[in-house]
């Protein structure tokens, strides 16, 4: 193998070590590795893509900005891109980027300091502003004449996710801009659209006794404040929001009439905005001695910070060096170095997650750091349990960086013991006892036994969601609580329940527990495809489950049927026929089917075969008119089609709304016919007049037989 292959071998096993962490730090709130390896990778990964140009794309990690954005909410395009600040971590690196800024201004010089572009301007050249890096979620909030209209996520920096009910439950965001409860002249209100940029971020008060609440509910703990926010923000019921102590800091204007970044901040302040407190610095060393100053002290705050964010003060200036892909070139990050400690480990647990993925944790002797006493620390997964080479009895190094369970990190070899044995992954769940499995393109080690008991809560929040069995008003607390009480261990158990049962629970209300016994029973009358989703199958979801539910018509020949009867069903494929089969034929689980069926649970499909739509593969992106993308999606699958999340050659047709973004250019590049709501509806309504035809030319001669007319027609094609 050449130096070639070797480094290309190298740059797409970070890419994917990368790429995941990234999800699971957007998406699932977790953060599986540091900030510093994660900035240390996409160096590496940028100095391989400058050696190897053919390796870089747009859609690389070193091209654009990490995305949070979920189907769930509508999309806000954003007037200003909302990009992510770049990170250094020493004195070199900073003075590196401050010469680059410096370089950049005195080239601009001419154009910077022409007399009409600073004519009553007082410039103080090269002045940096030194804020605190707060760890939190950053939001936009777009005011219009003084009240506000919108709160958008960063997203992926284009558009991000609207969450303005959410945001109006931080009691640090001022719904309006008052001058007369602000004491200012009305005439400093900002008319027309204003937009605020901060930090969403928690207190760390706050979020223990949040937590402390969790535990309490039998409810997962969250890892640390930032990744609460983040999951806060994103929650669907607005009341639960308010129930999260956000707080909410301002740092930056967009688009400002001012003239430097400091007067931004003293403006947000007058507005009644919380601004963070601030330095001034005329040069690196400055910048380096304020940094130091803070980092010592942020043990004393009541928030978490990571360091400090540097930016040029003067915003002309700001504007003349611009931004590059990811980032502008007059901001930066100065990230702290975590603290560490040594101390021996003493033994290493392995916890199971509701999802199933198996965590080794390391328990230790206990050490001071950071001014607490650390006993545990997480080892996040057995690759890196290999990488550290880790054995029982090593003095490890532990690192506490924002994270409730703090992390090892390194492992000094030379004080070893003899004869010390290694840590080695299980080959059974500690839990249940069924053998552990590692799926391919995963480095988690996962139980797939979902009756194991770390799991159960986690498949009854399944069973009962809306896309499985749809059973409203039972939520994850009541589900705890019935769990802990005894009542429910299995899911046949869901429909035992009395409505004595209910009552019984904590804080649930004779009107509340109805409600809840009412939908269970309503939960029977669903389709077959709604049962086999909810069941929990190892690969088998929403698609997956109409198409076989569809397909075979009813329960009974789903489970007589043979692994190639079942690979032979659209999108099922071998990896989902086989998990399909092995389910129906282990022990356990058929007996639960059996109780299901004998207490009136869906054996039947119960929708109309359609196939408007059927070999085609269509995308959804923007905000459409009159229906969120759920509902387009259940349109599409419901005719016949099948819904991707993302643009390729073998899309069929995009439907497309406002601020449709990405998909939408990547669409029109590639020639793909692109629909909006109005098309889909028209596509359907006339499917049914073809279907009603049909009907009625087939019923022509029975008079038994009534032809549907057209608006009930539209209706069963609709739903």
């Amino acid at each position: 193998m050449d130096q070639k292959d070797i480094d290309r071998t190298r740059y797409f096993e970070l890419k994917k070590q990368l790429e995941e962490a990234s999800r699971l730090y957007y998406k699932e709130g977790v953060s599986p590795m540091s900030d510093q390896d994660f900035d240390f990778g996409l160096k590496e990964m940028e100095a391989l893509e400058a050696k190897y140009p053919e390796l870089r794309g747009n859609a690389s990690l070193t091209q654009r900005v990490g995305s949070d954005l979920t189907n769930d909410f509508a999309k806000v395009a954003h007037a200003v891109p909302m990009l992510s600040i770049a990170n250094v971590y020493s004195a070199e690196e900073m003075a590196e980027f401050v010469k680059a800024a410096e370089d950049g201004i005195s080239a601009l010089e001419p154009q910077t300091s022409n007399p009409k572009a600073t004519e009553g301007r007082d410039l103080i050249p090269h002045t940096w502003i030194c804020e605190r890096k707060i760890d939190g979620v950053s939001l936009s909030i777009v005011y219009e004449n003084g009240r506000l209209k919108q709160a958008a996520t960063r997203g992926d920096g284009a558009q991000g996710d609207d969450v303005t009910l959410n945001a109006l439950t931080i009691a640090d965001i001022p719904e309006t801009l008052d001058a007369k409860k602000l004491k200012i002249d009305p005439s400093e209100i900002p008319q027309g659209t204003f937009e605020v940029r901060g930090e969403v971020y928690m207190e760390r008060e706050a979020f223990e006794r949040l937590n402390e609440q969790f535990i309490l509910e039998g409810k997962k703990i969250f890892q640390n404040p930032r990744n609460t926010v983040s999951g806060s923000l994103k929650l669907k019921s607005v009341a639960e929001c308010k129930t999260r102590p956000m707080r909410f800091f301002a740092y930056h204007i967009p688009q400002s009439n001012n003239k430097t970044h400091e007067e931004n901040l003293l403006q947000l302040k007058k507005l009644g905005f919380h601004t963070n407190d601030y330095w001034t610095a005329d040069n690196t060393e400055e910048i380096m001695k304020i940094s130091e100053q803070i980092g010592a002290s942020r043990d004393s705050l009541p928030f978490e910070i990571d360091g400090m964010v540097v930016k040029l003060n003067d915003l002309a200036m700001q504007r003349a060096l611009g931004t590059t892909s990811k980032s502008p070139r007059w901001a930066i990050a100065y990230k702290f170095k975590a603290e560490r400690a040594y101390t021996p480990l003493l033994s290493v647990e392995f916890q199971v997650g509701r999802t199933g993925a198996v965590t080794p944790v390391a328990n230790l002797a206990p050490v001071r750091l950071a001014g607490t006493t650390v006993k545990r620390a997480t080892l996040h997964n057995f690759d890196e349990v290999a990488r550290l080479d880790l054995h029982f009895g090593d003095t490890v190094g532990v690192e506490k960086g924002g994270e409730i369970i703090p992390k090892i990190t390194d492992v000094k070899k030379e004080l070893r013991p003899a004869g010390a044995v290694p840590v080695t992954a299980p080959d059974k769940c500690p839990v249940c006892g069924e053998p552990l499995t590692h799926i391919d393109g995963e480095v988690i080690l996962r139980c797939e036994n979902m009756h194991c008991a770390a799991q159960v809560q986690c498949l009854f929040e399944h069973f009962v969601s809306r896309e499985a069995m749809n059973i409203e008003n039972l939520g994850p607390a009541l589900i705890a609580s019935l769990i802990a009480s005894g009542k429910i261990k299995r899911i046949p158990d869901l429909y035992r329940l009395t409505l004595e049962d209910l009552e019984s629970q904590e804080r649930m209300a004779k009107k509340s527990a109805k409600n809840v016994f009412d939908a269970i029973a309503a939960s029977k009358e669903r389709s077959l495809e709604n049962l086999l989703h909810g069941l929990g199958i190892r690969f088998v979801g929403r698609t997956s489950a109409r198409n076989l539910a569809k397909h075979f018509r009813t329960l009974e020949a789903i489970r007589t049927a043979t692994v190639e009867d079942l690979q032979n069903v659209n999108d099922v494929g071998e990896r989902i026929g086989k998990s399909v089969y092995d389910f129906f034929h282990t022990e356990r689980y058929t007996q639960e089917i059996d109780e299901l069926i004998a207490l009136g649970c869906p054996t039947e499909f119960k929708g109309v075969v359609k196939t408007l739509f059927q070999g085609q593969t269509a995308v959804i992106t923007g905000t459409l008119p009159t229906m969120d993308r759920d509902e387009a999606r259940k349109l599409i699958e419901e005719n016949g089609g099948k819904v991707s999340g993302s643009v390729s050659k073998k899309t069929s047709w995009v439907l497309a709304g406002e601020a449709a973004g990405s998909k939408l250019t990547k669409a029109n590049e590639l020639g793909i016919p692109v629909h909006d709501e109005a098309w889909l509806l028209a596509q359907i309504a006339a499917s049914a007049d073809e279907t009603l035809t049909e009907s009625a030319n087939s019923t022509e001669n029975k008079p038994n037989s009534q032809p549907l007319n057209q608006s009930e027609a539209v209706q069963t094609s609709l739903f």
